[in-house]
């Protein structure tokens, strides 16, 4: 059984239609004239043609041959619902196929698969609820109704079955695991497979051509809704308020929403050969009864009504060939009746009435950016450059001030590019040119020293490397291969591949002169080496990094309350819109984040909500070369902000792809204020909004927020194998689940914008970004500053110390200069790191620091990366 018939829609939007008595269906009589039901501004139906006259009509479903249909019949409120099929000859031929509902034609169009319940209880009324009639079970018949198979004999409701075209699987909706969700089977019954687990209400699915993909409709009920709808299963009685389109792969895996209506949409259809659904709602109607057909891409952009008559027009579907659609529709039923009937029209692909909302607006936004024309947008490049007057354009027509120091842009120094020179000889043999290169966080200077092979990190305890050069090959990260060579004493470092040489990129670490050298120039020193020779090896490295100008984007939604209810303080919402260059479109990484800031920014400047502290928002450059952006704007803001004056930060990073409707939320724990302003946000956006610990993928810009004391978390959609690929491009976002992130951004800044204290921040939470962080075998406690010690200090400078902390015991404090660790010198935070991987917990260890110019050694004893 389909929630299909448009009278049962009254107050719940859908109709699982129970039954009393064994009436016949009503006859076919003399349709009117067309005109009737033909609508001049319904451009997709044409040729309207009405298959049933009288009664409640509907649920219907195509034969494969797209020459008949199969649909259900009620005669009246009191009679059972009767299946039957209908020939599309002139006149229409009907054939009855018994008692039943939600027919659906198998391949082949020999046999139909329908519900049917041997009580034929009483049908309920609107007022009463949704009936989930317990007998209800999944049946096999011919298609001329005989030879009935019951394929489901389950306690509970098991309904609404549908079938694949291609191997006659069956998608059904069955409470025999106490929830209503999505089952599949075979088309003799066998290898059930539950498809879906979220508590709700999950329905009316189906098979898109190749049955790849299901589309269904869903109630997910949360907070008293969802305790409501657990009384109400029990009593086999739901009462929908709301009902939203949703799309899976067939096995019910990578689950998103597609409609964020508000409205009870249902019945989708696939379009033949378009990403698009066809479907019912009430969505923009002016009553329960006012249903209408739309239409709505997979990503959520592309709304479009496709029918306007009054009265519900419901339960809408293709034929297999693409060129007609069935549907419901009470247009011929006569004032005062309540008749709905089954009509088939020719449909017109051209005609558009597109609703412009914000999925349209986050996709149009996201898609230019990560248009192969921005080239990447890499730092240094004309894309970027581009990128960023683009959002500078969007705030300026939004209405927002600038803020930057000129007007909207905030400027900075960055480096781009490194212009490297190598060369290394062994046994007094020069490598060529071509097979050498230099590291980015290689030393500028020339060594010497026999040469070491080592094979693991292991071999460090067995072989002596002070004052050799290490080669070891490519695998795992450099930057920490090199490292520990430095740390056990070797004054060089080569690195050998079977790759390609790249040129050196910035790099801000510290270590030995390091390169990187192809297999074919090595393979006969190795052989030594490994025969127990070691050759000495001569290595130069000149590395001159090339600094070039990046930009911010700055601007301010100032508060709109009178002046004499305005709070002081602002709230930064921020994106970068920045990616790696050619190597990647960039969509998700993060012209996703990007789309979703210049949507909050539109959604201020339409809404003009009251205010009462300024918005500011930041579309920051930079972030792929260290967060250079969000360093820049923390560490010197533009005229008349400061950073004391930052009450919190929001970051977009990397928000396009939400699934299971579910968006991971870095750094909640950075104050008190954030878990209740989050539930609100998320609540309010039918979002769950989970607590995520670490970095994520992205977010390295709250990191320098972080470090200022400044509450500061990241919105986040999930990992994802595109990420700095090619593969990562604008046709796998997900434009709906982008403005739901937008939506919970612009109820958080208007929360934000009434909140009378400042927030409580907690210098104790799990700190973003790299250098002492979770993960590791030990922590430190240390809060790392990204910027360089002033003066051209090696080390790491500290922007503080996690309360309760080792650093934190020993004394450490902000704006100390960590320059060593135990037995290891730190040339900046990445050292730090490669420590805290390789100790553990327990360990004492001397921490030398200059504080005032003078050099400061404590012990410290390392604590478990879990606690804070």
């Amino acid at each position: 059984m389909r929630p299909r018939l448009a009278p049962c829609l009254g107050l719940l939007g859908v109709g699982l239609l129970a039954a009393c008595a064994d009436d016949p269906p009503p006859p076919v009589i003399a349709p009117p004239p067309i005109a009737e039901i033909v609508r001049a501004d319904e451009g997709h139906l044409t040729e309207v043609h009405q298959l049933t006259f009288g009664g409640e009509n509907g649920a219907s479903r195509w034969a494969w041959g797209s020459d008949q249909v199969a649909l259900q019949t009620r005669a009246n409120d009191r009679a059972c619902a009767h299946i039957s099929r209908v020939t599309l000859t002139d006149p229409p031929g009907r054939f009855p196929l018994g008692q039943g509902e939600a027919p659906s034609f198998l391949p082949g169009d020999r046999d139909v698969v329908y519900a049917s319940s041997p009580t034929c209880a009483k049908h309920r009324s609107r007022a009463e609820g949704l009936a989930l009639d317990p007998g209800f079970d999944v049946f096999r018949a011919r298609a001329d109704g005989l030879a009935p198979t019951r394929l489901t004999a389950n306690p509970g409701y098991d309904a609404e079955p549908s079938v694949c075209g291609k191997s006659g699987a069956i998608v059904f909706t069955s409470m025999r695991d106490g929830d209503l969700d999505l089952y599949r089977m075979d088309a003799d019954g066998g290898h059930v497979e539950r498809l879906t687990a979220t508590t709700g209400y999950d329905g009316d699915a189906v098979f898109d051509a190749d049955c790849s993909h299901i589309a269904w409709h869903a109630w997910h009920p949360k907070g008293k809704g969802l305790d409501d709808y657990k009384k109400q299963l029990a009593e086999n009685l739901i009462r929908p308020t709301t009902l939203e389109l949703w799309i899976a792969n067939a096995d019910g895996t990578d689950a998103r929403q597609v409609t964020y209506l508000d409205a009870r949409s249902w019945a989708p259809s696939w379009y033949p050969s378009q990403a698009r659904l066809l479907f019912a709602s009430t969505f923009g109607g002016e009553s329960a009864r006012d249903v209408d057909l739309w239409a709505i891409d997979l990503d959520g952009t592309n709304l479009e009504r496709v029918s306007t008559a009054p009265g519900p027009d419901d339960a809408p579907a293709f034929s297999p060939d693409g060129k007609s659609v069935a549907f419901t529709s009470a247009r011929a039923t006569l004032l005062g009746l309540t008749d709905t009937n089954v009509f088939v029209a020719r449909w017109a692909g051209a005609w558009r009435h597109v609703e412009e909302r914000p999925a349209d607006h986050l996709m149009g936004d996201a898609a230019w950016l990560a248009d192969h024309a921005r080239e990447g947008r890499a730092v240094g490049s004309k894309g970027l450059d581009d990128a960023g007057a683009y959002v500078e354009r969007s705030f300026q027509s939004f209405g927002l001030a600038a803020a930057g120091d000129q007007e909207f842009r905030q400027t900075f120094d960055v480096a781009t590019h490194v212009s490297g020179q190598a060369t290394l000889e062994i046994a007094g043999v020069p490598v060529a040119p071509a097979d050498v290169r230099a590291l980015g966080m290689s030393a500028s200077m020339a060594v010497e020293g026999p040469l070491v092979f080592i094979g693991a990190d292991s071999d460090y305890a067995r072989v002596d490397v002070k004052g050799k050069v290490v080669v070891v090959r490519s695998g795992g990260s450099p930057r920490h291969a090199a490292w520990l060579a430095r740390d056990r004493g070797a004054v060089g470092f080569i690195a050998v591949t079977e790759g390609a040489l790249s040129e050196p990129a910035p790099d801000t670490g510290e270590s030995i002169p390091a390169v990187i050298t192809s297999s074919r120039a090595m393979t006969g020193f190795l052989s030594l080496v490994l025969r127990g020779v070691h050759p000495l090896a001569r290595l130069a490295v000149t590395l001159a990094p090339e600094m070039t100008k990046a930009f911010n984007v700055v601007a301010r939604w100032k508060a709109s309350a009178p002046d004499a209810q305005k709070l002081p303080g602002v709230f930064v919402i921020a994106a970068h819109y920045d990616s790696i260059g050619a190597e990647s479109p960039g969509a998700d990484d993060n012209a996703s984040g990007t789309a979703a800031l210049l949507q909050v920014a539109r959604a201020l400047g339409e809404k003009k909500p009251a205010l009462r502290r300024d918005v500011v928002l930041v579309g920051l450059s930079g972030e792929e070369q260290g967060a250079a952006g969000a360093v820049a704007f923390v560490r010197k803001p533009p005229d008349g902000l400061a950073a004391k004056d930052i009450l919190a930060m929001v970051d977009l990073d990397m928000v396009g792809r939400m699934r299971d409707d579910t968006l991971q939320v870095f750094g909640e724990d950075t104050a008190t204020e954030w878990p209740e302003l989050l539930a609100g946000a998320c609540n309010a956006a039918g979002v769950d909004c989970i607590p995520a610990t670490g970095g994520g993928l992205g977010g390295a810009d709250r990191g320098p927020f972080f470090e200022a004391g400044i509450p500061a978390i990241h919105f986040f959609t999930g990992v994802h194998g595109d990420r700095h690929t090619p593969a990562d491009t604008p046709d796998k976002l997900n434009a709906t689940g982008m403005a739901q992130v937008a939506r919970i951004t612009e109820h958080l800044a208007s929360d934000v914008s009434v909140l009378g204290a400042r927030f409580a921040f907690q210098p104790n939470a799990a700190p973003p970004g790299e250098g002492d962080a979770r993960g590791f075998g030990a922590s430190l406690g240390t809060i790392p500053d990204p910027a360089p010690p002033p003066n051209g200090q090696k080390g790491m400078l500290l922007a503080g110390v996690r309360r309760g902390g080792p650093a934190d015991a020993a004394g450490l404090r902000k704006g100390d200069i960590l320059v060593r660790l135990g037995g290891h010198v730190v040339g900046g935070m990445d050292d730090v790191k490669f420590v805290m991987t390789e100790s553990k917990p327990g360990t004492r260890m001397k921490a030398v620091v200059i504080r005032d110019g003078r050099e400061l050694a404590v012990d410290v004893i390392l604590d478990t990366p879990s606690k804070r």
